[in-house]
């Protein structure tokens, strides 16, 4: 028994039960919300409340409270610590400190371009992808393959310019 219990929290997982495990929440999510799971849109309440704040943005219709109410929040929030958890509990966290600018100027321009594609593409691999392709969506099929395909482009990339 011992050993089972270290499989589950130090893995590793077989991809199939990762997959399983997803699947699952997401027919959960689905019948407790009544609305598919989705990221981007609860982000970018965040980002136009910060904005508001900060006078980027003149748009008063949003409360910190109903921000914090918004059951997007908490999935946000989970799959954010689960991804940290499952990381650590893996033991393939690595924490060093940022070296180089042109690295970190580069992870930040890539990270606002993936969130503006995201929401430009009214989805991310977890609306779109997950959610298209259980709802048999031509959308989520052609978005996954644009992110493979990204992701390949974006690897090369980073191997040619950055390390």
């Amino acid at each position: 028994m011992g050993k089972k219990l270290q499989i589950i929290y130090k893995g590793p997982w077989a991809y199939w039960v990762g997959a399983a495990v997803l699947a699952i929440l997401n027919m959960l999510v689905l019948v407790i919300r009544q609305r598919p799971w989705g990221i981007t849109t609860n982000i970018e309440e965040w980002s136009v409340w910060i904005g508001s704040k900060i006078g980027l943005v003149n748009n008063l219709d949003i409360s910190l409270k109903q921000l914090l109410l918004s059951d997007g929040t908490y999935l946000n929030l989970g799959v954010i610590l689960g991804a940290f958890w499952a990381t650590l509990v893996a033991s393939q966290a690595r924490f060093h400190p940022i070296k180089d600018k042109k690295f970190a100027i580069s992870a930040l321009i890539g990270g606002m371009l993936m969130g503006y594609g995201a929401r430009v593409a009214y989805g991310c691999n977890i609306g779109l992808v997950l959610n298209g392709i259980a709802s048999s969506s031509l959308s989520g099929w052609i978005f996954a393959v644009a992110v493979f395909m990204g992701t390949w482009l974006g690897a090369k990339l980073l191997v040619r310019f950055l390390l």
